[in-house]
C-alpha cells in the first residue's frame, strides 16, 4: 500500500490527492471541515471511482498512543507548531490561523 499524505484546510489538498489517487483508490480525509470546499472535482473523483473515507478524528482513541510517541522522542510536534502564544493573546492566536496569516499551521497556548 502506498501512502501520500497532503496537507492543508482549502480545497487545494483535497484536488491534489484526487489527482494523486489511483483508480478505484481511497482517499482519506481526517480532521475537521467546516463550510464549503472550493473546486472539489466531482466529475473526477467519479470517473476514478474513488472511495473517500472521512471525519473526525478520535482524538481521544489516539491520544495515549500520541503522548508515548512524543515523550519517547519517535514524533516531534515543533515539526507542526508555527505559533507559541500567552493564553490571553488566544483571541489573535486563532485570528491569525483563520486568516492564515504568517504561514500559521499550529498555535501553542500556555498560561
Amino acid at each position: 500500500m502506498t501512502n501520500l499524505k497532503l496537507e492543508g484546510s482549502s480545497g487545494s489538498a483535497l484536488r491534489q490527492c484526487i489527482a494523486a489517487v489511483r483508480r478505484g483508490g481511497v482517499v482519506s480525509v481526517p480532521g475537521i471541515y467546516a463550510g464549503p470546499i472550493h473546486g472539489f472535482l466531482f466529475g473526477d473523483a467519479f470517473d476514478k471511482g474513488l472511495t473517500f473515507k472521512m471525519g473526525q478524528t478520535h482524538v481521544h482513541n489516539y491520544l495515549p498512543q500520541l503522548l508515548e510517541h512524543i515523550e519517547n522522542g519517535d514524533l516531534s510536534p515543533d515539526l507542526i507548531i508555527t505559533h507559541r502564544m500567552k493564553l490571553e493573546d488566544a483571541a489573535e492566536g486563532y485570528r491569525i490561523f483563520d486568516k492564515k496569516e504568517e504561514d500559521c499551521r499550529k498555535v501553542i497556548l500556555t498560561p
